[in-house]
């Protein structure tokens, strides 16, 4: 039968396990931050023993039916944490794993199983705290915004895309329109993409920066 002090030994352990990966969420602002993964750990862990509970003082024998309606049930939390912004991408996928792997993470604690929910623990903190710069500059290193620029003329078009190439941006659209009258003018709509450190605010910059360059912006 558990006793008093394990449940709150498990119970505690659990607490710090989620709140460990959720200090880190919580410094990013994200949704899901330490109170949120504090709870979810608690919560599993609790979980975990009131199947073992019921298993002893009851006979029920399948334990494992708790945990398992808790992680269906944590579904619908991680469900609310992922959502598609204006640029149709996805976003909250990390938050909902995370919260996925500290329910289990609780769940072992709960059962006993310390080797494994520390291994678990370990392995989440590693690849959602550690691995989030290298992440994110992986996403930077794929950057992309459209620019429109108004040249004097159509000649100009070799020296514009010159000057983005020397600020290593790679162009991979590219779209021309004469803006009318009596003049050359043009205006150049092109998908800038930045590769090996480049940055867009710096190849904006030198854009501008050509005479024949009247306009330039980031769309």
């Amino acid at each position: 039968m558990l006793d008093w002090k394990t449940i709150l030994l498990r119970i505690v352990a659990a607490a710090v396990a989620g709140g460990g990966i959720g200090l880190n969420r919580e410094k990013i602002s994200q949704a899901a931050g330490l109170r949120t993964y504090m709870a979810v750990t608690e919560a599993a862990a609790l979980t975990a023993m009131l199947g073992i509970w019921l298993k002893v003082s009851i006979g029920d024998t399948d334990a494992a039916r708790l945990p398992a309606a808790f992680i269906s049930g944590l579904g619908f939390l991680g469900a609310g944490a992922i959502w598609k912004d204006g640029d149709n991408t996805i976003k909250g996928l990390t938050t909902a794993a995370g919260l996925l792997a500290s329910s289990v993470t609780g769940i072992a604690i709960g059962a006993g199983f310390y080797f494994g929910a520390a291994i678990n623990f370990a392995a989440t903190f590693f690849v959602i705290v550690f691995l989030n710069e290298s992440i994110k500059k992986m996403e930077r290193s794929r950057e992309s915004a459209r620019l429109y620029c108004e040249l004097d003329c159509r000649d100009d078009l070799k020296d514009l895309l010159s000057r983005i190439d020397s600020c290593d941006g790679k162009v991979s659209d590219m779209k021309v329109e004469h803006l009318g009258g009596a003049d050359d003018r043009v205006a150049v709509s092109l998908l800038v993409r930045e590769s090996d450190g480049a940055d867009l605010n710096e190849i904006l910059s030198e854009v501008r920066n050509l005479e024949k360059v009247s306009f330039a912006l980031f769309m």
